[in-house]
C-alpha cells in the first residue's frame, strides 16, 4: 500500500485532490445532461466497445509516458518484491485513468441512455478489464509476445461485437480480468521501465542543432505520436464516405477542419520543460523556433489534407484549385494558432503526458477552425477574406517574433 500512495501521489496530487476534481466535474455533466432530458439510443455493445477501447487506450498511452521512466528508476533505487511492485503500478496507473479519464465517458454513456443495473456493471467491469489488458499487452509487447496480446485483444473484442446475453459476456470480461491478474504475478517490474536510449537521441536528433531533427526526433522515438498521425490518414480516407452524403452543401471545409486535431504535435514544447526553457532563455529563438515549428505543424497537416484530397477525388471527383487553397489555408491557420498558444500559454503542471493529450486545451484551435469552416460553407467568398487575415496574422508574428 505504501508504493501504491507513492505512485498515486505523483498522479493525483499530493492530497489526492485531482479525485473529488474529477468526480464532482463527472456528477455536473451526468445531472446536467440527465436533467436537461437528452437520451440517445445507443447500443448496449458501444457502451462495452467504448468503455474497454477507451479506457486501455489511455491506460497504454499512461504507460508509454516518458515521465514514467523517472519514477520507475526511483522505485527501483528502494528495495522492492517484483509482484508488489507490479501490482502497485497497475493499480496506482489503473486507478488514475479510470478516475480521471474513463469516468468522463461513462458519465456522459450513463446520462444520455437508459441502462439497466447489469448493463451498468458490465460497462465498469469492461472498463477494468480495459486498464488490466493494457497492461497485458504493455508487457507482452515488451517481450515480443506480439501474437498472444492480438488474439487476447481479439477475442475480448468479438465477445462484445457477438455475445448477446449479458451474463455471459459479464462472466467471459470476469475471466478476462482474472486472467490478467493472474499473468501479472509472473510479470518482472523492469518490463515497464522502458527509457529512451541514449543511442536512439544521438542518431534522431543529429549534431546540426537543427529544429526539424529535433521535432522528427520526437515523431520518431514517440510512437503515440505516429500513431496518432497515422490515425488520422486512416479518418481522412473514410471522411468523405460521410460527409458526400450531405448533398447540396460544401461540406468539405469541416473536414479540413476536423483533421487539425493532431494534439501531440501541438504540445512539444509543453511536453519537454527543460527544452522550452532554453529556447526561451536563447536570443533570437521565438522566431528561428517559431517560425520552423509552424512548418513543421504546417506539413503535417498537409500530409493529412492531401489524403482527405486524394480520397475525395477518388469518391467524387471535382477537386479544383479553390479546395486546395482552403487545404493550405487550414493548414496554415492551425499551425500558427497551435504555435501562439504552445509559446503564450504552454501547458503547466501535468504528472503524466497523457494530461496534455487529453488537456482542454487541444480543442480552442480545432474549434476554432470549424465555426471558419461553417462561415466559408455558407459564404464561400470568406475564402479570400480569410487569406488576408491569415497574411497579417503571420506579418504580425514575425514583427513582435523579432522583438522577444
Amino acid at each position: 500500500m505504501g508504493t501504491v500512495k507513492a505512485i498515486s501521489k505523483q498522479l493525483l496530487g499530493a492530497q489526492y485532490e485531482r479525485i473529488t476534481k474529477s468526480l464532482l466535474a463527472c456528477l455536473i455533466l451526468f445531472f446536467a445532461l440527465f436533467a436537461a432530458e437528452i437520451r440517445i439510443p445507443v447500443a448496449p455493445f458501444i457502451l462495452f466497445l467504448t468503455a474497454t477501447v477507451f479506457t486501455a487506450g489511455v491506460m497504454w498511452q499512461t504507460l508509454s509516458s516518458s515521465q514514467n521512466a523517472e519514477s520507475m528508476m526511483g522505485l527501483f533505487m528502494l528495495p522492492f518484491e517484483n509482484k508488489e511492485l507490479t501490482f502497485s503500478y497497475t493499480v496506482a496507473f489503473s486507478g488514475y485513468t479510470l478516475i480521471t479519464k474513463s469516468s468522463w465517458v461513462l458519465a456522459l454513456f450513463f446520462a444520455v441512455g437508459n441502462w439497466s443495473i447489469l448493463q451498468v456493471l458490465v460497462a465498469l467491469l469492461c472498463a477494468c478489464n480495459g486498464c488490466m489488458m493494457a497492461t497485458v499487452w504493455y508487457s507482452m509487447m515488451g517481450q515480443k509476445r506480439i501474437l498472444p496480446a492480438f488474439l487476447w485483444e481479439t477475442g475480448i473484442i468479438l465477445s462484445i461485437f457477438y455475445v448477446q446475453q449479458l451474463p455471459v459476456l459479464f462472466c467471459i470480461v470476469f475471466i478476462s480480468l482474472g486472467l490478467s491478474v493472474l499473468y501479472l504475478r509472473s510479470v518482472n517490474a523492469y518490463t515497464f521501465y522502458r527509457p529512451v536510449s541514449a543511442k536512439a537521441l544521438v542518431k534522431h536528433s543529429g549534431k546540426t542543432g537543427s529544429v526539424f531533427i529535433y521535432l522528427l526526433r520526437y515523431l520518431i522515438t514517440n510512437k503515440n505520436y505516429l500513431i496518432n498521425t497515422f490515425g488520422l490518414w486512416g479518418i481522412a480516407c473514410f471522411l468523405p464516405l460521410l460527409l458526400g452524403q450531405f448533398e447540396g452543401l460544401n461540406i468539405m471545409p469541416l473536414g479540413f477542419a476536423i483533421l487539425c486535431l493532431n494534439t501531440p504535435i501541438c504540445i512539444l514544447l509543453s511536453c519537454d520543460p527543460g527544452t522550452e526553457q532554453a529556447i526561451r532563455v536563447l536570443p533570437g529563438q521565438a522566431i528561428r523556433f517559431g517560425s520552423r515549428y509552424c512548418l513543421f505543424i504546417f506539413l503535417v497537416h498537409m500530409t493529412t489534407s492531401t489524403v482527405y484530397l486524394f480520397s475525395w477525388q477518388f469518391q467524387y471527383g471535382g477537386i479544383s484549385g479553390m479546395d486546395v487553397l482552403m487545404a493550405v489555408l487550414f493548414a496554415l491557420q492551425s499551425a500558427v494558432l497551435s504555435v501562439l498558444l504552445e509559446w503564450l500559454r504552454p501547458i503547466r503542471h501535468w504528472k503524466v503526458e497523457n494530461d496534455l493529450w487529453h488537456h482542454p486545451r487541444k480543442y480552442v484551435v480545432p474549434l476554432l477552425m470549424m465555426l471558419v469552416a461553417a462561415f466559408i460553407s455558407t459564404w464561400p467568398f470568406m475564402v479570400w477574406i480569410w487569406l488576408c487575415v491569415l497574411l497579417i496574422e503571420i506579418l504580425s508574428f514575425l514583427l513582435i517574433a523579432r522583438r522577444i
